[in-house]
């Protein structure tokens, strides 16, 4: 299940199981079963303090609500089977039931906050979960930071506290967490906010086998999430991490053709920024097997580079393509202003970025022409980009995913905001698209130019369906490029560009696709 649901409809559908439960925390107890077991594999993780911890622990930041008490059942699970295991209250009171049951399995209730911080290897952080907005507190803060400085693991309950459920936003104190476990169907945050770390869902249920999943069925979900890069790290088998959407087939078919797979136009690049045009040209190429067009005064530059590819000068001179990708190095002159009104006006669909982006925050007739087009039109702003161009249309501001979904509509267009947590809306689809990148190593000068051209190349191929599945390949690629014999090191934009094709075949091997079956299915 990859559909995110508000917290108001998450407590909704526990509500039914609850009134149903046969004996009290019948439905917390099994929640708290999941957080056992995702805490007992987080105990396999490496532990880089492990021969300077004299007694390692576990340590329970406990609450007064449910989560509170879904740590502390969870707790008594871990201290019966053998482990050391410690709880702060962090105010003062919690969940009496839990609590019991906590003490007789033999857990440690502290009578003020942790000390020793660097014997505690996991942290179980049950403050406030699916409530949890706003800052934690100064007390809370210094605990978190002396167990981060001590590298303990954090594993969340629900959500990490201070991070909100619907909108992924933090205060100023929050929990940063190397894992979170969730019950029944994802929450918004845990595709927003990078601070959940490996996302696992559990299927808590009561005595008749009803689940939190199967009361969430009656509700309507808006938001859709996914995430590229996998952890490297074991999880439980009985639990589901969150995974990447299916990579559609990238070989051609018998009767396929240079044509076929969807020819896509590239005007980037300029006298003053020469690697644009080439950066964002081989994003293209490496993702599909279908021809590349370029149109711009890096021509001759991209040619050299890139034999393969079909160039041209002007834009007026290209062939006939089935997307354009106009903006990364262009310049925001009146010539590159003039020639994204061309292509406004043409029936191609249209990928815009970085400096077309600019001309569009700057002009109004050029925002105009965008909001009257019927084409397809997709805008790839980052952050800043963003904030600019909603600023410019005076939309108010708001969390990442209210804003992004905000100027989709405004203008008529599907926009992908850029990020770890990178946002697809489109004003004609039901669902907003969040696709948490897994890491960060995209985050490095001209990456976003080769995302501009895979993006481009899959949209000519692909339609719409291929916006967001580019944000996964371009991810999985950056990844992919950060790997070295000695383990993960830095990275740049044209080791992306050339690791497009191993993320594509990458994610082929995790859907479980066996290598030569396509040949055998055409053959």
């Amino acid at each position: 299940m990859l559909h995110a649901y508000t917290a108001e409809q998450i407590r909704a559908a526990e509500r039914p199981l609850l009134d149903a439960q046969r004996e009290p925390d019948e439905l917390m107890k099994s929640a708290a079963h999941a957080v056992f077991l995702a805490a007992e594999t987080m105990l396999t993780w490496p532990d880089f303090l492990e021969h300077y911890r004299e007694n390692p622990r576990i340590l329970l930041l406990v609450g007064k609500g449910g989560n509170g008490g879904d740590a502390l059942y969870a707790g008594a699970e871990l201290a019966l089977a053998g482990h050391t295991v410690d709880a702060w209250l962090a105010w003062g009171s919690a969940h009496e039931p839990a609590l019991e049951a906590f003490r007789n399995a033999g857990g440690t209730v502290l009578d003020s906050a942790p000390m020793q911080e660097q014997n505690y290897r996991l942290a179980i952080d049950g403050l406030t979960g699916l409530g949890g907005a706003g800052s934690l507190g100064e007390e809370v803060k210094q605990v978190l930071d002396h167990l981060t400085d001590w590298y303990a693991h954090v594993l969340a309950v629900d959500v990490p506290s201070g991070i909100d459920a619907d909108s992924g936003e933090k205060g100023e104190v929050h929990v940063i967490a190397d894992a979170t476990v969730t019950f029944g169907g994802w929450r918004r945050a845990h595709g927003l906010a990078p601070e959940c770390g490996v996302q696992l869902l559990a299927h808590p249920h009561i005595h008749d086998g009803r689940t939190i999943a199967d009361e969430l069925r009656v509700w309507e979900s808006d938001t859709l999430l996914f995430r590229a890069v996998s952890s490297e790290l074991p999880v439980p088998d009985a639990l589901d991490p969150l995974r990447p959407d299916n990579e559609p087939d990238t070989e051609p078919r018998p009767a396929d053709d240079k044509y076929s797979g969807g020819v896509v136009g590239i005007r980037a690049g300029s006298d003053t920024y020469p690697g644009a045009a080439i950066l964002a040209t081989i994003g293209a190429v490496n993702a599909t097997p279908a021809m590349v067009r370029y149109a711009g005064p890096q021509a001759l530059e991209v040619v050299r580079a890139l034999p393969e590819v079909v160039v041209t000068h002007k834009l007026e001179d290209a062939g006939r393509v089935q997307a354009w990708v106009f903006g990364p190095g262009v310049g925001t002159d009146s010539a590159a202003s003039s020639e994204l009104a061309l292509l406004l006006g043409r029936e191609e669909p249209l990928l815009i970025d970085a400096d077309g982006l600019t001309l569009l925050t700057r002009d109004p007739e050029l925002r105009d022409l965008l909001e009257q087009r019927e084409a397809e039109t997709v805008l790839t702003p980052h952050d800043g980009e963003f904030e600019r161009l909603r600023d410019a249309l005076g939309i108010a501001p708001a969390d990442r995913l209210t804003e992004t979904k905000a100027l989709a509509t405004t203008l008529n267009c599907a926009v992908v905001r850029k990020g770890r947590s990178t946002i697809v809306a489109n004003p004609d689809q039901d669902h907003a698209i969040v696709v948490d990148c897994g890491t960060s190593w995209a985050a490095t000068p001209g990456s976003g130019d080769v995302l501009a051209g895979l993006m481009g190349a899959r949209m000519a191929r692909d339609g719409m369906y291929g916006i967001y599945q580019s944000v996964t390949v371009h991810a999985v690629a950056a990844w992919i490029s950060a790997q070295t014999e000695y383990g993960a090191g830095p990275t740049h934009a044209s080791k992306i560009a050339q690791a497009i094709p191993a993320a594509t075949a990458n994610l082929n091997v995790l859907q479980g696709v066996p290598a030569g079956y396509r040949a055998r299915r055409w053959s």
